[in-house]
């Protein structure tokens, strides 16, 4: 940045997107949901696929590969009733569901389900068994019989559907434990993990080829970090509630480092270690921050700022000390964002937005011309030379070289977060009933407006994150994977 003076000197006029918002069409494959796919209604098997209907939706386990494939949950996902049976012939051609309001099948070419009025016949000799007598879980749980699977730490969970193929391997689901595979000769039992621990997605932390994800606790039978390898379409799990290191509690915020999480929670900070799940803390208001509620975490080298709801600390990670930052500013301030942008730290806060230097313990604050940052700064991203900041009037665009800003006023009714992302074209903002997309043209700005009738897993949106083509979208009911990479996005 030109310094300070580029930014207070800038005049400007609010800006205004050209063209009446748009709604984008949807194109198959666009949108993949992943969810908590823990509570299985249904299973049913081909020669390749294990198919689990879960209520989270459909996912579908290839035997061949030994690995999960994309789940059936794109914008014409099933029916919202309960699905109580799936059939699929033996070659995955044909895919039927049955649930309250009647039968459905499955069209491949356009992704999506249509009523149906009478089963037809299916070629497939896959067959319903009951539960067995004795299993061998081959994970910490004993099977007690009678389809009930009690876990190291007393935690009972029942199996509710068994199919047996052709080659004698039980496909088996669980509520509360997911998908699973039996051997019927050995009768050994394992766990076939896939999905969300909570389907609450408040946060999308990359870190290297990991997503990891946390939110709020809602009616979650187990609950923690979900980490996502989304390249290998993998899911990796750090419980918490086993122990009373890392209580089951709210994740508010996320950083990393390359061995350690730290988890900012309503009930202070944690460290988790990556690799074995051991946890310290809490580091809350009795060990030196300003509250117990972390609202937002950034680790800058051996220094880990953290937001609270009532101002900003800072933590020396060698020493675990913590001193706090400019309190006659942001004293009693919740501290919504923080976001590294060269060597200074913006703030997104109660009072607006800052940009603090640590070298010179100097914040200034920036306000826009067009007062969409009238009072509370909700979010803060940057790309490029480009800082974005939100609120919940719109979305503000500082251009870092030039110190010139831009406002677009999209009114949200949300008071205490805002999700934002953007890259070099796209610009993402949460609103009331799902998001804008602003395209970034040379010559013209287009606005489109996604909902879940474009494939979102719901119209509350939490979280957001450019990722190569893709943008990831956390909701209160999953993770969107949308392809944002598309000529008519592009244009």
């Amino acid at each position: 940045m030109n310094g300070s003076r580029a930014i207070k000197s800038v005049l400007l006029a609010v800006g205004t997107l050209v063209g009446a918002d748009c709604t984008a069409q949807h194109i198959p494959g666009e949108a993949v949901t992943y969810r908590n796919f823990d509570c299985v209604r249904a299973v049913t098997s081909s020669l390749k696929y294990a198919y689990y209907a879960t209520t989270g939706g459909i996912i579908r386990y290839d035997k061949l590969q030994q690995l999960w494939d994309v789940p059936l949950t794109g914008a014409e996902e099933t029916p919202p009733d309960l699905i109580n049976r799936i059939w699929v012939d033996q070659f995955d051609q044909s895919l039927f569901i049955s649930t309250e309001s009647g039968l459905y099948e499955y069209d491949q070419f356009f992704d999506r389900w249509g009523p149906i009025n009478e089963l037809p016949a299916i070629d497939n000799d896959v067959q319903h068994i009951g539960t067995p007598d004795i299993l061998l879980p081959e994970f910490p749980a004993t099977y007690l019989g009678e389809g009930e699977l009690v876990d190291y730490y007393g935690r009972r969970f029942a199996t509710t559907d068994i199919v047996q193929d052709a080659t004698g391997d039980m496909w088996i689901g669980t509520w509360g434990l997911g998908p699973a595979k039996g051997e019927s000769s050995s009768r050994l039992m394992n766990l076939l993990p896939y999905g969300l621990l909570q389907k609450r997605v408040d946060i999308i932390l990359p870190d290297d080829s990991v997503l990891w994800l946390g939110g709020e606790i809602w009616d979650d039978i187990r609950t923690g970090l979900t980490g996502f390898q989304s390249t290998k379409n993998h899911f990796l799990y750090i419980e918490s509630g086993l122990t009373s290191e890392f209580p089951s509690v709210d994740v508010r915020c996320l950083e990393t480092d390359s061995a350690r999480l730290f988890v900012g929670t309503p009930a202070g900070l944690y460290i988790v270690n990556k690799n074995s799940g051991v946890a310290r803390g809490p580091f809350d208001a009795r060990r030196g921050l300003l509250d117990d509620f972390v609202v937002s975490l950034l680790r800058w080298g051996d220094s880990l700022f953290v937001g609270t709801a009532q101002g900003l600390s800072c933590m020396n990670l060698n020493t675990d000390s913590i001193g706090h930052i400019r309190l006659e500013t942001l004293h009693q301030q919740v501290i919504y964002d923080l976001d590294r942008v060269d060597n200074t730290v913006w703030v997104a806060s109660g009072a607006g937005a800052f940009r603090y230097t640590p070298e010179t313990d100097r914040l200034q604050q920036f306000q826009d011309p067009g007062l969409v940052l009238f009072s509370s700064v909700l979010n803060i991203e940057h790309c490029g030379n480009l800082v974005w900041l939100a609120s919940d009037g719109g979305v503000v665009r500082l251009d870092l070289t030039t110190g010139k800003s831009e406002s677009f006023r999209e009114a949200s009714s949300w008071r205490d977060r805002r999700a934002l992302a953007a890259n070099d074209r796209l610009v993402a903002l949460a609103d009331d009933n799902g998001l804008h997309v602003i395209v970034l043209g040379r010559k013209k700005t287009r606005t489109y407006r996604l909902t879940t009738d474009d494939g979102l897993a719901s119209s509350i949106v939490l979280s957001l994150l450019f990722d190569g083509d893709y943008l990831w979208i956390g909701t209160d009911n999953g993770l969107t994977r949308f392809l944002w990479n598309h000529q008519r996005w592009t244009d």
